[in-house]
């Protein structure tokens, strides 16, 4: 797992984090989504490679890194049917 996560913010999405969680507004359709400690942590190292993502992940919260990419893969799933990254441009 060592390639670029292949995702990028939507630029539709504004986003700022409060008191250490990163609040998103899909302008266009007009949602907010709130993500916990460990979704604004994904959503701040986007620009990471998957495999450096897990691993910081992983060293972060203390968790073993098969499991950190586990849920670092699932929460991108979710981020992306939501609207909040799309796929990178090649």
């Amino acid at each position: 797992m060592s390639h670029p996560i292949g995702y990028s913010r939507n630029p539709d999405v504004a986003w700022r984090c409060i008191e250490g969680q990163a609040v998103l507004v899909h302008n266009r359709l007009g949602e907010i989504l709130v993500l916990n400690d460990t979704g604004t942590f994904i959503w701040e190292h986007l620009d990471l490679d998957a495999a450096s993502l897990a691993r910081n992940m992983a060293e972060a919260y203390e968790v073993p890194e098969d499991e950190a990419r586990k849920d670092v893969l699932e929460f991108l799933g979710v981020l992306r049917s939501s609207g909040a990254i799309v796929d990178a441009e090649p």
